[in-house]
């Protein structure tokens, strides 16, 4: 008998090599090599503080870089230009405006990476075949990550309450970023192994508890969006298209919209604390974004760069993603953005009810989408890793059932 099992999990063992080997090719071990290096530059980033400084003003090209690598790998450029490839010629336009508008307005050359990063990211997520090996081998990643982070580095960053090794809203958000891909990878699990619902239940606990911990609304604000929309949204909604648009405008146009209510709101001298988090409901937001308005009006075409000091916040932060690519990009970034969103997004509409791994990284990627109603976590480029897997599961046609 016990000859029978080692034979049985020796074929299994042999079957599942074969198939890695069947789906892997150049293109694919480039892609993977390009996203660990991505990986290993992640995990520094957030558990070594000084490696943090020292590459904060590099990061973006370094990103740029890896995308480069995976783009020249994936995506045949004259193939694009011959066939009159839409998302392509957009990702181009975009990135032609984005280096004119920095040089028109004398801006600093980093925006370029966060507004051009961000479109490569989306546009590359739906060109390149991630196989189950992969989706496997960054969930596995991504949760002994999470796993080293509570249990090692957590601890030392955060013994003592009165001083931190890290910004504890940034420590809150980085928990619940960094774990929507556990639960990607725990769906899968669940779609053969309902065991790993018990862990899925674990880790929302557990944000839950860090989110309230940091009195971090971003992160609870994330996290309670993924909540609703993963476990009491029912299945068969997503698959009316009236629904799936509504919520992906709610997640991006509903963002400068919430902007503007804001600014109103706060023009009533209405203001109150919030529960759990003590703090006011207006706490200086409204008169950032009332700045940066004002300025932009003067220049809607080229936006209004970052070559300024704004006197509002003690930091150049527009703190809204959405409105982050509109007022310091300009309209015609900020339109091409969202054609490369939407293009994205309606691509994998179709089926997403009964595909349960796709629906729950397409729900996280609709997370930090109004997270980013408060912050710029969906377009900050430490971050790019993050949104660039979700989108990659977002995007595959793999059934997890098999």
């Amino acid at each position: 008998m016990e000859e029978k099992k080692r034979s049985s999990g020796g074929e299994a063992f042999r079957a599942c090599y074969e198939k890695i080997k069947q789906e892997t090719d150049a293109r694919t071990v480039v892609t993977t090599a390009a996203l660990l290096v991505m990986y290993i530059f992640y995990a520094l980033t957030f558990f070594v503080p000084r490696f943090y400084g020292f590459t904060e003003k590099y990061v973006g090209v370094f990103v740029f870089v890896m995308l480069a690598v995976i783009s020249a790998v994936n995506i045949n450029i004259p193939e694009k230009i011959r066939t009159g490839d839409k998302g392509f010629i957009a990702l181009a336009l975009l990135s032609v405006i984005t280096l004119a508008n920095i040089l028109i307005v004398k801006s600093g050359f980093g925006c370029f990476f966060v507004a051009v990063n961000f479109a490569l990211i989306w546009y590359l997520s739906s060109e390149i075949r991630f196989t189950k090996w992969q989706i496997y081998l960054f969930g596995a990643l991504y949760a002994a990550l999470m796993l080293y982070w509570f249990f090692f580095v957590y601890t030392w960053m955060f013994a003592d309450y009165t001083s931190f090794a890290m910004n504890t809203n940034t420590a809150a958000t980085f928990t619940v970023f960094s774990m929507l891909g556990v639960f990607v990878f725990l769906t899968a699990l669940y779609e053969k192994h309902p065991i790993a619902g018990l862990f899925i239940v674990m880790a929302l606990v557990k944000c839950l508890q860090i989110s309230l911990y940091h009195r971090s609304r971003g992160a609870f604000i994330m996290l309670g969006v993924f909540f609703v929309l993963r476990f009491l949204v029912p299945r068969k909604l997503w698959e009316k298209k009236g629904f799936f648009v509504t919520v992906c405008a709610l997640a991006t146009f509903g963002s400068l919209a919430f902007v503007a209510f804001y600014v109103w709101l706060a023009t009533t001298g209405v203001n109150f604390r919030m529960p759990f988090f003590y703090k006011n409901i207006f706490s200086g937001r409204e008169a950032i974004w009332l700045e940066f308005w004002n300025m932009f009006k003067a220049s809607p075409l080229t936006g209004t760069g970052t070559n300024f000091t704004i006197s509002s916040f003690f930091e150049f932060n527009v703190h809204n993603a959405m409105y982050n690519i509109l007022v310091i990009h300009g309209v015609l970034v900020f339109a091409l953005t969202l054609f490369l969103m939407f293009r994205t997004w309606n691509k994998v509409r179709p089926g997403i009810g009964a595909a349960a791994t796709k629906r729950c990284a397409l729900i996280a990627v609709l997370a930090v989408c109004f997270e980013s109603f408060f912050d710029v976590d969906l377009i900050w480029t430490n971050y790019s890793l993050n949104m660039f897997l979700l989108l990659l599961v977002m995007n595959t046609k793999i059934d997890f059932k098999e």
